[in-house]
Order: C-alpha cells, then sequence, then structure tokens
C-alpha cells in the first residue's frame, strides 16, 4: 500500500469510546428528549376531522379495517372489523374538540348519511408514538318500524 492509501487516526478529533465513558443512569428527563420517538404534537380541529373520517371510512367498508389498525385501540380494531353490512356513505358535517386533560381529546361530530344526521363522539389519547383513538361510537337513532309495516 502507498503512504496515501493508509488509514490514519484523528486523534484530536476522536470522541471517547463507549467502554471510556462514564454510563449514567437514566433521568426520567432523558425519556422526554429521547430522540427516537418525537413528542406526537397537539391535534388541531381538521385533523381530527381527517381522523374521523378515516374511521368512518373503514366503519362503511370503504377502507380496509387494518390501514387504520396504528390509529385505534385493540377495542375499537375489533369493533370495525366485525362483519360489514351494506351501510351507506357517512360523511361529516361539523367537528367539535375538546381538551378535558393534557393528553386528551374528546371529539364529537354531525355526520349524514342518506339525508339523516347523526352523532359521532371519539376520544383520543397521546401515547409515545402519537395520538390513538380509544373511544369511537355512532349515536343512531333506533329504528322505528313504519306505521304501514305495523298494521
Amino acid at each position: 500500500m502507498t503512504e496515501e492509501h493508509r488509514l490514519r487516526t484523528l486523534n484530536h478529533c476522536e470522541s471517547a469510546r463507549r467502554a471510556d465513558r462514564q454510563a449514567a443512569p437514566p433521568t426520567r428527563e432523558d425519556h422526554r428528549l429521547d430522540t427516537r420517538w418525537p413528542a406526537p404534537r397537539h391535534l388541531g380541529t381538521s385533523e381530527v376531522g381527517r381522523l374521523l373520517n378515516m374511521l368512518l371510512e373503514a366503519y362503511d367498508g370503504r377502507r380496509p379495517v387494518p390501514q387504520i389498525r396504528g390509529l385505534v385501540a385493540p377495542e375499537v380494531y375489533a369493533g370495525l372489523s366485525g362483519p360489514h353490512l351494506a351501510r351507506p356513505r357517512h360523511r361529516t358535517q361539523s367537528v367539535h374538540t375538546g381538551t378535558p386533560a393534557p393528553d386528551v381529546i374528546e371529539a364529537c361530530a354531525r355526520v349524514e348519511a342518506d339525508g339523516r344526521s347523526f352523532a359521532l363522539a371519539a376520544r383520543f389519547t397521546r401515547t409515545p408514538v402519537g395520538w390513538q383513538c380509544v373511544r369511537f361510537a355512532l349515536l343512531k337513532p333506533p329504528e322505528q318500524r313504519s306505521q304501514r309495516a305495523a298494521a
């Protein structure tokens, strides 16, 4: 090998090796500053509306339920992944949010399907990797039998 192809160490630029460093026990503050998972930012009303639309698409059967697995708690996932009947397309008309606790967002929305309005309620909690929907309920009035069918 010639001189120009040899590796030269740069002693003045080297950092201490892992074995040479003193291992300090991790503190609570170190976990908050961990850069592997940046802290999820607060969700705005428009972002909550977008998430609710994605959940409604899965509820209607227009979106494969496995696509939203990371966005919902296991209980919500189980409720959405059941058998799908033919459902009309639900569309959010208005979304309102509230923050009852620092890491919780509660949302309610007015949803329309087939010319009828329904209420939607959802609760999102902050996890280390992002926001997750832990409650999702589309509130529909009980089905009323028509008088013609009862006669």
